[in-house]
């Protein structure tokens, strides 16, 4: 801030302090131009400004009048106490300009740092709900989070008492942060987060914002990219990539941890005005940061209506807080009697005020305080009652002026509205138009007012503080500002917005909403939610669909999902009102749109959202709509029913019949691999899948897409083609990295990089393995994805079991387990666990470590719960996960010497292996018969089946099953007498086992728990 004499000229609350002989500071007020004035000339103190720089600077592309500069220099320097003569602050230098010429100094605090400052109270009657404020900041400087909500009706001084409470806290001695933020009322299609990212924006601005931007880059990168400001083209691919896959959990989790390194030192205090107004995001941001337990000089302020007034999620998130004992509540009540005589006595410093006066205005205004301020306004204003030089006196008696003041508090608005001009009334009626706040610019071609300027006019309002206020200068992307205003009150608004007629009001909207894609045609983002309000409000129904899209799509990057959600419903509530060309075309474009981001939620409405794709698609005999999305509908399916999925491939492989041969070859390619996924194995499918990509692909132009890409390696996994299968899913996971990918293909993503890191596995290439697995944890882990998490930690937990740590793979499923009890993975009341295929895979992999450590009870509830579901209701990709399942159930029966029940299921493991195309788990079954057989000293069979065993895994590069199926093979040439051949696979087993062993560095401790397995370590020794 900058200071001269006994002045300081403060930016944040845009106001000249003047210091007294008493060393107190008051406030001085100037009229928004005149302080930018002033500000501009202390600016650049000690040199000339001419005329036409300072109107280039303050009034920036209007053309004004010199005058009106003149008049404007006369307020500044009678608010100094200036001369033009023997001036002591600003020298006039005729037919050049001006010079500030008193010296200036720099102060330590600067926006949005505010230090120590006095700050009159001038609110009556709410002595004790700043007391509790005031405790609580206490709380807040000694590192004690504070969330305290003020409640109250209408006028009741909500936003008086968080303002005087805003200036006061800047008294407490040290420094401290203030941000600000305003919930916008838009009927639905409010901005998400929009508040606090009005807030934080204000954070990164000005001198002191470098420590803050900093830690927002470091600790909060899904927010710095809601940031434009922030943003440059380098940083922003880098946070892509950083943030692929995040959450809601994530967003919260960050700002929390943030905002704890923010005020680490320097106190924050978040003012967050109109709560009942906020989008479902911000409220659930309140409540993250209110449950968080670490250390934090923070206090959120947030003013509402009463409670019973607000939207469900804040009916629900105070109480919830209260109980808790997590947030505060000062709930205001109307003022008292004797506490309207105070008031009254405040502005009567000569003399105490009529008798009968205070209970008068007391009866009137019920004791709502804003009532009671217009209720005096109204009786000054008709000349009932005067204050003269300090005094108040009555003009008219009092049982006339009770007859003359209207009974409640809208009368009394419309009744103040009255005592204001025509081209006033039209101003402000055009203002109530365009929201809380508004500009003039806003109105250009909308205006009818003749005689003086628009924001001329707002000036004048604000500075006579009577309706509207200023409350800073605004810039829009093309450069050009504009003063900005905004109601003093919500109902100051609303009583305008209603007197008028809603055609006018239609018009108004559509006005606005065009002048304001115009203003923001360089940045369109930034008011996205209001174009949407305003068309619609215009019933410009095509303008209001599109921009709820534009809203949704927003929303979905600020992972806002649920708002994203709402914002398609809405706009698919709005297509009725289309034209039906327009209607048909645009109904399926949001369906499909709806349905992409409920699919990469997991959220189980996709397939009544498909469905409904499905049939409108039908009705308008879009052949080619209708089955891509009886495609997706059966993706989605497979997951969860494999009848239900093949039904709806059936249906969509009829209607195939009916398409184009591009789009004939998509569906059916699509088909094939969905009836391989929860068939089983099927050569003609697969082979009907690759070729139906390469016809795509060289006879239609159309590439392999990212989905295509997962399908692929799915099939290339299971045939045990795994260099491949690593080399698709990779390519898949970087077409979604590269900037403007799909948004909604995170599901994509997560498979592409599971399935990459699976394929190591089978390849032996286990650290490297170990690294993409930690790393893609760590992601899950903070995105709170909890899906991805559960998958990933049983892909952990395979290989864990291959190094032979059965107790860390024990660990690890006990954990991919736990988070079944997340609420995060609850598919539906039809699927309590989540989707079976994460649940199955960690009960394999549970099930065959318990095997392992000899815990064979659970073993085998694990295994009866395994295939017990799996035939109840067979899903994706189960018959693959059949076959470790039967090999888990041969060694549990071998190991319990169980030899009938051990043959049978051999038995069935090779006949489940040998109906697929996957030489690794074919050579492990025909192992593990050879075994069977050795234990029913039928050495023969055993020589037969090892003899297929190797004889399937020759020129087939399978580490895994090869080190296992030549130990084998070296104990039968043993009991065979073959002692050459033993020593040839034993030492070929011991050559696979290294290779495995050395794949992992010297010091991870899963190579020390492979090596010193008894089976391996046997090779290793040379023993049987």
């Amino acid at each position: 801030m900058k200071s001269f004499a006994r002045f300081r000229l403060d930016p944040v609350n845009q106001c000249l302090w003047r210091r007294s002989e008493a060393e107190h500071e008051e406030r001085v007020l100037l009229a928004p131009k005149a302080f930018s004035v002033l500000t501009y000339l202390v600016d650049h103190a000690g040199r000339l400004v001419t005329h036409d720089e300072l109107l280039n600077a303050v009034w920036s592309s209007r053309v004004v009048e010199p005058q009106t500069v003149k008049k404007h220099m006369v307020e500044v320097r009678t608010a100094l106490g200036d001369r033009p003569k023997n001036s002591l602050f600003i020298e006039t230098l005729p037919r050049r300009g001006y010079r500030f010429i008193a010296p200036v100094s720099e102060s330590v605090d600067a926006d949005p740092i505010v230090s120590s400052r006095a700050a009159p109270n001038a609110l009556v009657g709410r002595g004790a709900a700043l007391e509790e404020l005031h405790e609580a900041w206490q709380h807040t400087a000694g590192g004690e989070r504070q969330i305290v909500f003020i409640t109250g009706e209408p006028g009741i001084g909500k936003s008086a008492l968080a303002e005087v409470f805003r200036e006061q806290a800047a008294l407490t001695g040290n420094s401290v942060r203030i941000a600000y933020g305003q919930c916008i009322e838009t009927y639905g299609n409010k901005e998400a987060y929009g508040p606090i990212l009005e807030a934080l924006g204000r954070l990164c601005r000005g001198p002191r914002a470098e420590p803050i931007i900093k830690i927002l880059f470091a600790e909060a990168p899904t927010w710095v990219t809601q940031l434009p400001a922030l943003l440059t083209r380098e940083n922003r691919e880098i946070l892509h990539r950083e943030i692929v896959g995040a959450t809601r959990e994530r967003m919260l989790r960050e700002l929390g941890e943030a905002l704890e390194s923010i005020t680490a030192e320097t106190p924050l205090l978040l003012v967050l005005e109109d709560l009942q107004w906020a989008d479902d995001s911000s409220v659930d941001l309140i409540a993250s940061l209110a449950r968080r337990r670490s250390p934090a000089k923070f206090m959120l302020i947030a003013t509402c209506r009463s409670i019973e007034l607000c939207a469900p999620s804040i009916r629900a998130l105070i109480p919830d807080l209260l109980v808790h004992r997590l947030c505060h509540k000062v709930a205001l009540t109307r003022l008292r009697e004797t506490e309207v005589e105070e008031y009254l006595t405040g502005r009567s410093p000569s003399g105490p005020p009529p008798a009968g006066l205070s209970a008068l205005v007391h009866r009137h205004c019920e004791g709502n305080p804003l009532f009671m301020v217009v209720a005096l306004e109204h009786m000054r204003k008709r000349g009932l009652l005067i204050n003269l030089g300090g005094r108040w006196e009555l003009q008219t008696p009092l049982a006339e002026i009770e007859f003359e003041v209207p009974d409640d508090l809208r009368h009394m608005i419309e009744a103040q509205l009255e005592r204001v001009s025509g081209q006033e009334q039209n101003a402000l009626e055009l203002a109530s138009v365009a929201g809380p706040s508004f500009s003039a610019t806003l109105f250009n071609g909308a205006a009818a007012i003749e005689g003086r300027d628009l924001e001329d006019l707002y000036e004048e309002l604000s500075r006579r503080h009577h309706i509207v206020k200023w409350v800073g200068r605004q810039v829009f992307p093309d450069g050009s500002g504009a003063e900005r205003y905004e109601f003093v009150h919500a109902l100051y608004r609303q009583v305008l917005y209603d007197r008028q007629l809603q055609g006018r009001r239609a018009k108004l909207h559509r006005l606005i909403g065009e002048r304001l894609a115009t203003l923001h045609a360089r940045d369109i983002e930034e008011v996205v939610p209001e174009l949407a309000y305003h068309f619609e409000q215009a019933a410009e129904w095509p303008r209001a669909i599109e921009y709820l899209q534009c809203a949704a799509d927003i929303a979905g990057r600020r992972y806002a999902h649920q708002q994203a959600d709402a914002m398609l419903t809405r706009a698919l509530e709005l297509v009725i009102n289309l034209p039906d060309a327009l209607r048909m075309r645009t109904e399926q474009q949001l369906l499909a749109l709806l349905a992409a981001r409920r699919r990469a939620e997991w959220d189980v409405r996709v397939i009544e959202t498909l469905e409904c794709l499905v049939a409108h698609a039908a009705d308008c005999g879009l052949i080619d709509i209708q089955a891509r999305a009886l495609v997706d509908l059966s993706s989605f399916l497979s997951l969860i029913s494999a009848e239900r999925c093949l039904e709806v491939v059936q249906r969509a492989l009829r209607l195939s019949a009916q398409q184009e041969p591009a789009m004939r070859t998509r569906t059916r390619t699509a088909c094939a691999f969905r009836r391989l996924s929860v068939c089983g194995w099927s050569a003609y499918d697969a082979l009907e899948f690759r070729e139906g990509l390469v016809e795509l692909g060289k006879h239609h132009g159309l590439p392999a897409g990212v989905a295509d890409l997962v399908d692929e390696s799915f099939i290339r996994l299971t045939c045990g083609e795994y260099r491949e299968a690593r080399k698709v899913a990779l390519e898949a996971r970087a077409r979604l990295l590269e900037l403007g990918a799909n948004p909604n293909s995170r599901i994509e993503y997560e498979i592409g990089s599971a399935l990459a890191a699976f394929a190591l596995i089978f390849l032996g290439e286990w650290d490297e393995a170990l690294k993409e697995y930690g790393a893609a944890i760590v992601s899950a882990e903070r995105n709170a994805n909890y899906h991805y998490l559960q998958w990933l930690l049983a892909q952990k937990s395979w290989l864990h079991l291959q190094a032979m740590d059965f107790k860390g793979a024990l660990a690890i499923c006990e954990s991919a387990l736990s988070l079944t009890r997340n609420s995060a993975l609850l598919a539906g009341p039809d699927w309590p666990t989540g989707f079976p295929r994460q649940v199955r895979n960690v009960l394999i992999c549970s099930a065959l470590a318990s095997v392992a450590v000899g815990d064979y009870a659970r073993a085998l509830e694990d295994f009866s719960t395994l295939n017990r579901e799996m035939d109840r209701q067979t899903v994706f990709f189960d018959w693959y996960w059949r076959m470790p399942a039967a090999s888990g159930m041969t060694e549990l029966w071998l190991a319990t010497g169980d030899r009938d029940r051990a043959q049978q299921e051999a038995g069935r493991f090779l006949e489940i292996s040998r109906a697929t195309a996957d030489r690794h788990w074919q050579g492990l079954a025909w192992e593990v018969n050879s075994r069977v057989a050795l234990e029913e000293r039928d050495l023969p069979r055993a020589r037969d089946c090892i003899a297929n065993a190797l004889s399937t895994l020759q020129g087939f590069d399978s580490p895994l099953a090869a080190w296992r199926v030549n130990a084998t093979a070296a104990r039968i040439d043993e009991e065979s007498g073959n002692l050459a051949a033993a020593r040839w696979h034993r030492d070929f087993s011991r050559v696979t086992i290294l290779r495995l062993a050395n794949s992992l560095p010297e010091q991870e401790p899963l190579r020390e728990s492979f090596l010193s397995a008894p089976a391996v370590a046997g090779i290793l020794n040379g023993q049987r």
